[in-house]
């Protein structure tokens, strides 16, 4: 699990700033995204998770469903079960089908 710099920060909007390092899991909710922090409560934005993923594109971040996307500074591949991952606060993820095996890759090459 390697640690980013705490110096890097996301702004989702005007208002909204996190540090990459606290985001453990964005999930996608039609227009909506749920940012699931490390020590604090989940934060809802308004923005597509489409839009959050080019936002987080060079930060270490895997979309493994349509609905999730995934720090995998914070993945471990004991948490890994045949089609779902667990996250640090027990949240269960599911995988989808066509990226199980990247994911599986990505995690034994860390």
């Amino acid at each position: 699990m390697t640690q980013l710099p705490t110096s890097s920060m996301v702004f989702f909007n005007k208002k909204t700033k996190v540090c990459i390092n606290e985001i453990l899991l964005l999930e996608g909710n039609i227009n909506y995204t749920i940012v699931h922090l490390k020590e604090k409560s989940p934060l809802l934005i308004a923005l597509t998770l489409k839009k959050v993923e080019s936002l987080l594109k060079d930060h270490g971040f895997m979309r493994i469903h349509k609905s999730f996307l995934l720090n995998m500074s914070y993945a471990d591949s004991s948490l890994l079960t045949n089609n779902q991952i667990l996250s640090q606060k027990n949240i269960a993820i599911k995988i989808s089908r066509r990226k199980r095996n990247e994911l599986k890759e990505r995690l034994s090459a860390a």
